[in-house]
């Protein structure tokens, strides 16, 4: 036997968590899923979906940039698929989406501050 498998002790353990989403962003990727298989959703739930994201993250003092970055990952994806053959409408709904969210974001995002300062 090696001297490796000897050795129980070195076993390396991660220093971070897994990166999952919160059940608000996985309400938000359901929302892009169904844009790229060309699903009906009322706009104004994709609107709920993407404020409870913002709120949730500004409220845990993430930058816009950090907001923005997290839309995106979680779009990250349903956008895989666009690398396969024959799925560019669905890539085009989805990219629609996407940038239908960031800009919701972002206008919510700088909302919540002017509230703020009145």
């Amino acid at each position: 036997m090696s001297l490796a498998l000897k050795t129980t002790d070195v076993v390396p353990t991660p220093t971070h968590r897994p990166y999952k989403l919160t059940t608000k962003e996985l309400k938000l990727r359901r929302f892009f899923i169904d844009a790229f298989n060309d699903v009906e959703k009322p706009e104004w739930a994709m609107r709920a979906a993407v404020w409870s994201v913002t709120d949730e993250m500004k409220r845990a003092g993430e930058l816009p940039e950090g907001v923005i970055k997290r839309i995106k990952y979680i779009a990250a994806i349903p956008i895989s698929f666009h690398y396969r053959f024959g799925y560019k409408d669905g890539h085009d709904r989805l990219t629609l989406a996407v940038e239908k969210a960031i800009s919701l974001c972002i206008a919510r995002y700088f909302e919540i501050d002017s509230d703020r300062r009145g």
